[in-house]
């Protein structure tokens, strides 16, 4: 199995690297949704802990999907704009770490706005029944490993929401991932090369 891939590099010294990431992936998902396929995965070869990286990668076995993805009217924009540089379309290197970026739905359970969405949801449900709704606060110790927030913005439903990221290391590559280029927690199992610089 031979993948490739090809690199966005964020020019600007301090732009917000998580908004371009979002707005990458937003161009990934719909090239994908009109493409219906689900074998371009995102690696982000200076992720770290703490910082996201002003590099976004993506990588597929077929070159020629690569190459239109990477032909996206904001990619040609953005470069054209000397934002944005675009690499050529290489093999990715056989010695590569695998790696697995997963969007993480539990992360998203524990944060404040996701909490109010099912608090919310809760409500209306109770009130359907005919209850009186009373939220309940139960406390959770949950250990929580390192992960980046990656805003999105939902042209579908104009509703803008967060991914929530974290890394992991893997032994098998595989090919299969959601439509916005990641693993998840049991469905998509697609794994990435760590592209690192």
């Amino acid at each position: 199995m031979s993948r490739s891939y090809f690199v966005i590099t964020y020019l600007p010294e301090n732009c917000d690297v998580s908004l371009l990431a979002g707005r990458c992936i937003g161009i990934l998902h719909g090239f994908m949704n009109k493409q219906s396929c689900n074998h371009i995965g995102v690696s982000f070869p200076k992720w770290t802990d703490k910082h996201l990286g002003n590099q976004i990668a993506f990588v597929s076995e077929d070159k020629t999907i690569l190459k239109n993805l990477s032909q996206q009217n904001y990619f040609e924009m953005m470069a054209h704009d000397k934002l944005f540089e675009i690499s050529a379309i290489k093999p990715v290197p056989a010695d590569a770490t695998e790696i697995r970026i997963i969007r993480d739905y539990s992360l998203d359970k524990l944060c404040m706005g996701e909490k109010r969405r099912r608090m919310e949801r809760a409500k209306r449900r109770a009130e359907a029944r005919g209850e009186e709704y009373i939220p309940q606060y139960v406390p959770t110790d949950t250990e929580i490993s390192a992960f980046h927030k990656i805003p999105i913005a939902s042209k579908s439903n104009q509703n803008d929401f967060v991914l929530h990221l974290r890394l992991e290391p893997t032994d098998s590559i595989q090919n299969t991932f959601n439509s916005y280029g990641f693993a998840t927690n049991e469905q998509h199992k697609g794994s990435v090369p760590l592209l690192a610089f």
